[in-house]
Parts: structure tokens; sequence; C-alpha cells
């Protein structure tokens, strides 16, 4: 017997032993048939377990640590000796524990050597795929197809499951109007309708059926506001209002919890002037009672130590006990509960019941995966290499990131690219000189060895023809200036036919702690596409980026521009895909780009004002710009054209109770198929508060053929016209309602209805 082997064995006693103390500390009759111990509800087991528990036993349940070597500069863990916390039941899960051997190691001593014998959970961060990387999660909702993301999201947990991890701190469904904030790439952009069905999709895609050794929990982060961080910076205060929580906040969380999210973790920023981890207007009247979670709360990494931080409690001692009674109940990294929670419920200061339901439910989701049942059942894959990166999901990791890329402008039909007249291909930029652009950062267990570049992506697609494709960065793969490189860029230009310029913000650039305060693309890079130009070649822009970026030159000058965003493992070939026609771009933009910092944040979810835009003199506007984006949300272009009819009502007014149903034809009126996302936006112009000028309320997206015609059907009830009104309840007023369908927020069909 292999020492795997022995483990899973040595498990198997250990949860026998379990379930027949568990079944006798209920009071069962001590002889049961199998069939009558399957019948014992998850939490009679939980029950059973947490009364044999002795109370440091229960708070080590609360405690995640880090399971890297320590040293003396890793935070304070470094006093713990790893293994003693776990034998003494002072742990309940563990973050980056890399090494199979690790976690297995961990595992043993934590079910077969502790006195409680409780399973450990072993968590990762994994964001836009694991070995295989998809587009940033950004450019994914870019795609506006659930089913392709729910499907990265599944991979995903394929790929991580292979190797034991089994809690991923995802999906981030944080709101967002400001690119400033470089977490933008992490979530689904600005519009709240459009972020929920994301996070149900990514929730589906990594728990599934999460009794299977191939699903993982999930975590809804971070509750709440994250997103709207002060002037875009990281870790800042925020000023959200109760009723700009409810409006754009919450929904996506509400769609993470009706989706059955196993977890949520907590923000590192305050809600009215309290740190979101220790906020029990957050975590108990809103995530607990009005929404109805029934999981897990985790803080976010370290964020509890950092209470103190904040200015609203004196000592980490405080900090701990506001926090878990506030209803954060695992804390990531901060060390303040194992530190803190037992000599306070000793002092009468806790009751032991709070620590009671908070690590019932950390014991709930250890059942729920069958953890007590086998807790080896996610390390009996022998070689992972054989799970990551099949055909299947190099395939997907290419469908999805060319149904991400976002065509912002083609002028004159420059693209797709028509080799008769183009043999030779110029690739010019500083993006295929450094393969993490196309990983971003939480690119997990991916490696850059796995990348297909640009040029690597081109000269698949143009094998067996006569079309020469040619490469310089023009610049230091860090970035930097290079002056031999700028002149060989230059020279590659003048030989070529046409110029692929490809641009980038730069993959450290963007993620977590990237803040921004100018959004302008680097100086250096517009430097060498403006010299580009000046070859007279014709030039297509290609930008890799994950958050919005500011480019006014670009966009005046050059005719033909390509969002990528960081689009994963086969972003080269699907770049290529497109650029030759082999696939009609179809992404729409799911935030809006703006025409200059100074007009972040921005959305098109625009509210009335007393002096509207364009009314008089004194309307609400910029002096140096006009107020429109660059780009606005739900944009993106195609190779072909569509035609929308007039919208056609089935009535002209509605009842409370009843369905209205808003017709139109889409038309592909040009040369090739088409995929296009139809979007319904609705507006209440009069409200008993100010309301958005439209909202996104569904989508359907569709394949056309040249001369096809589609009849889009979209069912409107009191769910499309519900708001949060004066007295903050959820409610829908009678009266007018606008409709708006098109192929944008900013291009629509219109007409009215009346709710009665």
């Amino acid at each position: 017997m292999n020492s795997i082997s022995k483990v899973y064995f040595n498990s198997q006693i250990i949860s026998i032993i379990i379930v027949t103390l568990t079944l006798l500390s209920c009071n069962e009759v001590s002889k049961m048939s199998e069939s009558e111990e399957l019948q014992v509800s998850i939490e009679s087991k939980v029950d059973s377990v947490l009364q044999r528990m002795s109370l440091a036993e229960k708070i080590g349940q609360l405690n995640m640590l880090r399971g890297q070597p320590t040293t003396a500069t890793n935070f304070k863990e470094a006093q713990y000796n790893l293994e003693k916390e776990i034998k003494a039941g002072r742990v309940g899960s563990f973050m980056n524990v890399h090494p199979m051997e690790d976690k297995i190691k961990y595992q043993k001593i934590a079910v077969e050597q502790s006195r409680s014998g409780i399973p450990l959970l072993f968590h990762i961060n994994i964001i836009h795929g694991f070995r295989t990387n998809f587009p940033i999660p950004l450019g994914e909702a870019a795609s506006w197809n659930l089913e392709l993301i729910e499907k990265s999201a599944k991979i995903a947990s394929i790929e991580g499951t292979a190797v034991g991890f089994t809690w991923n701190m995802a999906p981030m469904v944080d709101i967002s109007f400001d690119a400033r904030w470089g977490r933008v790439m992490e979530g689904a952009g600005e519009d709240p309708f459009l972020g929920s069905r994301i996070a149900e999709a990514r929730i589906k895609g990594f728990q599934g059926d999460i009794s299977s050794p191939e699903t993982m929990l999930a975590c809804a982060k971070h509750f709440a506001g994250y997103g709207q961080v002060m002037a875009g910076r990281d870790y800042n205060q925020t000023t959200i209002s109760k009723r700009f929580l409810h409006e754009y906040i919450l929904p996506p969380f509400k769609a993470a919890i009706d989706a059955d999210v196993a977890s949520v973790m907590s923000a590192f920023t305050d809600f009215d002037g309290i740190p979101g981890n220790m906020s029990p207007y957050l975590l108990k009247d809103i995530l607990r009672e009005q929404l109805g979670f029934e999981g897990t709360v985790i803080s976010d990494f370290n964020s509890l130590e950092e209470i103190v931080n904040w200015g609203t409690v004196a000592t980490e001692k405080e900090g701990a006990l506001k926090a878990v009674t506030a209803g954060t109940e695992v804390d990531m990294m901060g060390l303040i509960y194992i530190e803190n929670l037992e000599n306070l419920v000793k002092e009468g200061k806790l009751k032991e019941s709070v620590i009671d339901e908070a690590a019932s439910r950390i014991l709930k989701m250890k059942f729920e995966m069958g953890l007590f049942e086998d807790p080896y059942k996610y390390f009996k894959i022998e070689d992972p290499e054989k799970v990551w990166l099949q055909p299947e999901f190099i395939a997907h990791s290419r469908e999805i990131a060319k149904r991400s890329m976002v065509l912002l402008k083609n002028e004159d039909q420059l693209l797709p690219l028509r080799l008769k007249k183009n043999k030779t291909i110029a690739v010019i930029g500083p993006v295929d000189a450094d393969k993490l652009n196309f990983m971003a950062t939480w690119s997990a267990w991916g490696k850059q060895e796995n990348v297909v570049g640009v040029v690597d992506g081109l000269k698949n697609a143009l094998e067996g023809t006569t079309t020469k494709v040619i490469y310089e960065p023009g610049m230091n793969a860090d970035l930097t200036e290079n002056s031999i490189l700028f002149q060989k860029a230059v020279q590659a230009a003048i030989k070529a036919d046409i110029v692929i310029c490809t641009l980038t913000e730069g993959w450290r650039n963007s993620g977590e702690n990237t803040s921004l305060s100018n959004l302008n693309m680097p100086k250096n890079q517009i430097n060498l596409i403006q010299k580009l130009s000046e070859t007279g070649k014709p030039i297509v822009c290609v930008l890799f980026n994950g958050r919005p970026m500011v480019f006014p030159w670009i966009n005046e000058n050059i005719p033909a521009i390509l969002e990528a965003w960081m689009p994963g493992t086969e972003g080269g070939n699907a770049l290529a895909d497109i650029l030759l026609g082999k696939y009609n771009p179809s992404g729409k933009l799911p935030i809006t780009f703006p025409r200059n910092t100074g007009q972040v944040p921005i959305s098109y979810l625009q509210k009335k004002t007393g002096r509207p835009y364009k009314t008089g003199k004194n309307w609400t506007r910029y002096l140096d710009s006009p107020n429109e984006p660059a780009y606005p949300f739900g944009y993106g272009l195609s190779y072909t054209t569509f035609e929308y009819s007039d919208i056609q009502l089935s009535a002209e007014s509605m009842s409370i109770e009843d369905t209205l149903t808003a017709s139109l034809t889409v038309k592909n009126t040009g040369p090739q198929d088409g995929v296009e996302t139809v979007q319904l936006y609705i507006g209440d112009p009069v409200a008993s508060v100010t309301r958005p000028i439209k909202e996104l309320k569904d989508f359907k997206q569709i394949t056309l053929q040249p001369g096809e015609t589609k009849s889009i059907d979209f069912k409107i009830t009191k769910e499309h016209l519900r708001y949060w009104n004066s007295e903050m309840k959820y409610e829908v007023d009678p009266g007018m309602f606008q409709i708006f369908i098109g192929t944008s927020s900013d291009e629509c069909k219109e007409t009215f209805f009346e709710l009665q």
C-alpha cells in the first residue's frame, strides 16, 4: 500500500469514528443501518461535531493561515509552527499551499493527529483560469456570453481541484464606474444587471455539484462597495449612500446568493464610516436578513489585523470582538481571532454562541463537500498535467478570447486584412516581448510557455500562404524606451504593407493596488505609433489592457482600433482569427471608455438633473471636453452591419400583474455572418427619486447570416420596473415608461408604454 493509500485508509477509519461519535452525541440509536445513517441531516452532523469541540478548536475553524514557508518578514504567522497549529486544531483552512505533498501532509495531520479530526480547506485565487488562462474577467464580460463565461469557470475549477484546491476566492462582483481603480479588470464592469448575470454564471461554473471533486467553493467579493473607492485609489474610503448601495452595489451579490454561493468576502473598505469587515449593518442587516445569505463570511487578506489602522478600535482585541460579532467569520491571515477570541469568551465579553454559529457554517461547507467522508478526495489525481491544457480547454480559451475582443473603429473596412493586398505584415509593439501581457495578474498557475503571442498566432493562421510576418517590439520588454529598437520598428513598418501595432498599459499596471491618477496610454507608446503613422502605412492598433484607457490621438488618427484586453493563453490565435476575418468581432464594452481621466467616474447610468446637458447655457457640462465618452457602454462594431426596425408593443399599457412584449426585427445588411447582442434598456421618466435615463434590463445574443432577419421579443413585467423609492421600498409606480432597444446604450430605438 503506497503512502497516499495508507493516508486514505486511515482517513476512512477517522471518518467512521467521527460519524459514530456524531450519532451517539445526537442521542441516536447506537446501532444504525447505513441507510438510516445517510438520512442524518448535515445540520445534525454539524451540531454533533460542534458539541465535541473545545472552544479553542471552534476558534481554530475561523483561522486561515498561509501555507507558504514562513520567515521573519512573513507577517505574524512566522511565530507559529504550522504543523503544530494543525495538530492542536487551531487552523481551519489554508491559503496558497502549492505542492500537493504539503496539502496531503497538512490534511493527514488534521484528520489523523488532531483531537477533532476535522479536515482542512485549501484556498486559492483563480480569477481567469488556472493553468489554461482565459481573458481577464472584464474582457470575458465583453463577450456578453453567459454560457462561455460559465464554462471558463468550470474549466478553472477542474484544473484547480486537480491539485487539491477546494475554495476559490472568486468571483469579484464589485460594480465600478472608475477605471482608475486597477481592480476593474477583475470584475464585470459598470452595470448591475450584466454584473448579476455574470456572477451567476461564474458561481455555477466554479461550484456546480459541490460534492464533486471537480468543483470548488466560490466566494463573492467584496461586500460591499469596494469598487467605489474614493479617487479610484485602492483600499481607500468610500462615500456610498444607502440608495446607491441598493441600486448598484447589491444586485450582483443578491444574484450570487440566489445562485447558492458558498461564501462572501467582506471588503477592505468602509461603509458609512464603519470598516466593512466590522459593519453589522452590512453583514447582518443587509447580507443575512435582507439578502438571506446563509453561507460563510471571510475577511480579505490581513484586513482584520488592519482594523486598528482605520481608527475605529484601539487594539486588535477590540477589533476581533467587533468583527466577529458583526459577522466576519473567517480571519484570513489577520491572526487576531486565534490570538484574542478565547480570552474574550473567558472574560465574558463575547458569547460562545457567536463562535458556535461561525464555526458551524465552516463545518457545513466541509460536510457538503464530502470532506468528512473522504478528506483526501481532492488529492487522488496522480498526474495533474494530464488534466490541464486539454484540447477542449485550449479551444475554449481561443473561443472566449475572440468573443471578448471589441472592435472600436474600422474606417474604410481596413479589417479584416486582405492577404492579396498585404503580403508583408509588420507586428510592432512591446506586447509579445512579455507574454504576461496576455496572462495579466491573477493568472494562477498559468505559464508563459503555453501562451500564443500575436506573431505566433498570425504565423499559425498564415501557414501555407506567401504572406510574411515580421516583428519588432519598438521598446524594451519592461516598456522602457530603447532608441535602437525604436528605429528598427520604424524600418520594419517601412518594409511592410500593413502594420499591426500592439500597445499595452503593461500587465503590472492592472490589478490589485494598481490605481492610476492618469489613464492616458503610456507616452512612449504613443510616440511609437505616431512615428509609425508618419511612414504612411495603414495601421491597425490592438490594445492589451485591463481597464479603459485614454488614447485621443489614436482615436483621431488611426483607422482601425481593436480592444483585445489581456486575452489569456490563446490570445494570439484568437486575435489572428479576427484580424484575418475567420471570426467577425462581436464583443461589446461592459464598461465606458472615457475621453479623458477627468471624466471618471463615468457610466451610462446618468441620472436626470435640474439642468440637463444640451438644454441651455447653464447645462451640466465641462468647459474643456464634451460630456460624451470616447466609447459608451454596450458599444462594439462588427465587420457586417445590422439594421433595427422600430419597436412594436403588444399593448400600449399594462397593469402591474401583466406581461408586456416589446418586439423588433434585426437584419444583417452586410456581407458577413455576424453575432449581435441586442440590448434592452428601460427608463422611468417620473419617479419619487431621481432615476437613470436608462438602465439595462435584458439582452439577447443572436447570429445572423447576410440578408437574414430575426425577430426579437423581450417580455417586460413589474420586476423590470421596480426601484428603491423615496421610502427605500423596492416597488413600482404607475405611469409612463420608456423602452430602448439597440446595439449599445447610446444607439437605440425608443418607444413608451404606460403602467396603469
